[in-house]
């Protein structure tokens, strides 16, 4: 029975050997998507690599390049496959080093598809009007690259020599490099943008669960008596939340994508949300002031007092009058920068303004005017 019970059980089949080779580390955990990706594009490189080096015998210069293209796979692998995080701007920067480096040392049969797709690449991807006059010409056809494509692919009589076939190889490396850093600076600004969202979630949750706790009845009912220090605080949060969930809304480009990418979180994250704070403050001082704005209920707006505020919010009862300054923070949190640019000339313009009125007359009254002086004589 022992012996039926064992050839009954089929062997446990082993790891191919090609998945050995990177991703081992994380099966246990799971595959996703974007790592079962980037394993192929490794792969893909490594079976292109096998094919340049099994072809005709290879000048030293060409040794080199492929000696280098497998350093760059192996460093390629080893990102991919670290145990604590995978390294992908690093990841990305070898491969697309690789693929240039490759154009150097495939075949001609090869080269020749290589060539078109990179040419498709260039004129889909490449906006800048300066790179593309440069590489396509004025007219999309008489620039070196076009020129490039077509001595390849027409397979001129005579063939092209050693020298005219390195030099649309280097070409077209140029042209793929200027490819791949516009595809990474894309990718480095789409980063960017979606590590602030993720940031600025995390931030506006702390933003609420510190209202929450500020937040009472008692508060509401009382308003504005309350107003320091409970109420400073909150308007101050309410404008900081403003700011935060334009970061979220928003996509920034950003005019470098790389280098130092620390400035611009902290700006986002941290200048902002106080600028809207502040904002949000000098919205309320301008609403107790009566300066700028005011809310009143309709009861306080029908019994006679009149505001000197340009802008005048008539609202239901003093619930109201509470709700609306949080929103009014909100929004002057979201726009402080074009709202307090605003608000600092018109509250300069009506300060000026009032000091005018109060001024005392040039001739105090009592004072009698100097005697007016007699007309010369004739």
């Amino acid at each position: 029975m022992s012996f039926m019970a064992a050839t009954d059980t089929l062997p446990d089949p082993s790891l191919p050997e090609l998945l050995k080779r990177v991703g081992f580390r994380r099966k246990r955990r799971g595959f996703g998507s974007a790592t079962q990706l980037l394993w192929n594009r490794v792969e893909s490189n490594a079976s292109l690599l096998k094919l340049c080096q099994s072809g005709k015998v290879h000048r030293p210069e060409a040794e080199a390049i492929l000696k280098q293209c497998e350093e760059k796979l192996e460093a390629a692998r080893w990102c991919l496959d670290k145990p604590l995080g995978r390294w992908s701007f690093s990841f990305w920067e070898l491969i697309h080093e690789m693929d240039g480096l490759l154009l150097l040392v495939m075949p001609a049969d090869m080269l020749v598809p290589r060539a078109l797709e990179i040419q498709q690449q260039f004129e889909r991807r490449v906006k800048d009007s300066g790179r593309s006059q440069l590489w396509l010409g004025e007219d999309k056809t008489s620039g070196p690259l076009p020129r490039c494509v077509r001595r390849l692919i027409e397979r001129e009589d005579p063939p092209l020599d050693e020298d005219q076939t390195s030099y649309c190889r280097n070409v077209l490396r140029g042209a793929l490099d200027t490819v791949n850093q516009q595809v990474d600076k894309t990718f480095w600004q789409l980063s960017i943008n979606v590590t602030l969202q993720v940031f600025s979630t995390l931030l506006l949750l702390a933003v609420f669960i510190a209202s929450f706790l500020i937040l009472s009845p008692a508060l509401i009912k009382t308003w504005p008596q309350d107003l320091v220090p409970r109420g400073l605080l909150l308007v101050g949060l309410a404008g900081g939340s403003g700011a935060i969930v334009s970061n979220m809304l928003s996509k920034e480009r950003f005019v470098v994508a790389t280098g130092a990418t620390s400035r611009f979180f902290a700006y986002h994250l941290m200048v902002k949300p106080v600028i809207g704070a502040f904002a949000a403050l000098m919205l309320l001082f301008l609403e107790q002031s009566r300066m700028l704005l005011s809310v009143d209920t309709r009861q306080s707006s029908m019994s006679g007092d009149a505001s000197p505020a340009i802008l005048h919010i008539v609202v239901s009862d003093e619930q109201a009058v509470f709700f609306t300054l949080m929103a009014l923070a909100v929004v002057a949190g979201w726009s402080a920068d074009k709202l307090l640019s605003s608000i600092m000339d018109k509250v300069l313009g009506r300060l000026l303004g009032q000091s005018e009125k109060v001024l005392p007359p040039s001739n105090p009254t009592g004072t009698a005017p100097p005697p007016a002086k007699a007309p010369p004589k004739p």
